[in-house]
C-alpha cells in the first residue's frame, strides 16, 4: 500500500476517534451556552421583567403572579412558563409547578425544563416520572443529568451526594480545630457557578466538615449544608483545591477536622 494511502487512512481514523471522544463534551458545552442565550434573548412581556425583579428580591409570591401574567400575555414564551414553575416549586405548589413545566416543554424541549420537571416530580414523590426526565437528560445534557442524579441519591438515602470513604473511627481520632489548633489557608479560589444555578438565581453558603491533614491538602469532605443545582459539587471541588499550612502542636504538624464555609454570590 503506498505511503500516501496509509497516511490518509490513519488521518481519517484519528479524526473519527477524536470526534467520538469530544462529542459528549461539545454537546454539554453547547447546551450550557444555548441555555444562557435562550434565557437572555427572548421577546418577553413587561410582566416578565417585573417577575425577574421580584425573583431577584426573593419575592416568589409576587414573582409568580408576574410570570403567570407574562405567560398569558405571550403563550409561546417558554421562559415565562419556566420561571412561573420555578416560583411555584419554591412555594411548594408542586402540582402547579409540574403543569407549568409541562406547558414550557410543549413550547420547546429545553434541557433546563426537563431538569426542573425532574426535580418537581421528585418533590411530588413520582419517581417514575423523574426517572423519565433523567433518561432524557442522559441523552441530551449529561451535566444536568448528574445534578438530577444527586437528588435521587438524597431522596433514597437522606445523605449528601458525595461518597464518604472514611470510617467513623478514623474521624474520632482526628481532633477538632480550635483557636489554638488551627490550619492557615495559603491558597484558595473563587468557586465556580453552574449555569443552571445562575438561571435559577440560587445563592447562599455550602457548609462542609473536612479533615485538614498534615500534607496541606483537604481530605474526607462531608456535607453539612448544601445548595441545589450542582453548587454542592462545585463547593467540594473548590475545597479540594485549597492549600494550607497544617495546624501544629508542640512544633509538630497535626491533622485536625473543622468546618469549611463556601459562599456563592450572584453579584
Amino acid at each position: 500500500m503506498p505511503s500516501i494511502t496509509r497516511l490518509t487512512i490513519f488521518t481519517v481514523a484519528l479524526s473519527l476517534i477524536l470526534s467520538l471522544f469530544c462529542l459528549p463534551l461539545a454537546r454539554m458545552t453547547f447546551a450550557s451556552r444555548n441555555l444562557h442565550s435562550a434565557h437572555s434573548s427572548g421577546d418577553h412581556s413587561p410582566a416578565y421583567e417585573k417577575g425577574m425583579d421580584a425573583l431577584r428580591d426573593n419575592n416568589n409570591e409576587k414573582a409568580a403572579e408576574h410570570f403567570k401574567q407574562a405567560a398569558a400575555d405571550k403563550p409561546d414564551d417558554m421562559w415565562a412558563f419556566y420561571y412561573f414553575g420555578l416560583c411555584l416549586l419554591r412555594l411548594k405548589r408542586v402540582d402547579e409547578a409540574a403543569n407549568a413545566y409541562r406547558q414550557a416543554l410543549a413550547i420547546k424541549p429545553e434541557a433546563a425544563v426537563h431538569y426542573q420537571l425532574g426535580k418537581t416530580c421528585l418533590e411530588m414523590g413520582d419517581r417514575e416520572a423523574a426517572e423519565k426526565e433523567f433518561r432524557w437528560l442522559q441523552e441530551h445534557d449529561q451535566e444536568l443529568a448528574l445534578y438530577l442524579s444527586d437528588l435521587f441519591h438524597k431522596a433514597d438515602a437522606h445523605r449528601p451526594p458525595n461518597p464518604i470513604t472514611s470510617s467513623s473511627d478514623y474521624w474520632q481520632t482526628i481532633e477538632p480545630a480550635t483557636k489554638d489548633l488551627r490550619p492557615t489557608i495559603r491558597y484558595s479560589e473563587k468557586p465556580d457557578y453552574t449555569e443552571i444555578a445562575r438561571t435559577n438565581f440560587v445563592h447562599g453558603m455550602v457548609v462542609l466538615v473536612v479533615i485538614y491533614p498534615t500534607n496541606g491538602k483537604i481530605e474526607d469532605v462531608r456535607v453539612i449544608r448544601g445548595l441545589p443545582d450542582g453548587l454542592t459539587r462545585k463547593a467540594i471541588e473548590n475545597a479540594k483545591k485549597i492549600r494550607f499550612k497544617p495546624a501544629t502542636r508542640n512544633g509538630e504538624p497535626v491533622s485536625v477536622r473543622g468546618n469549611l464555609e463556601i459562599t456563592f454570590n450572584l453579584k
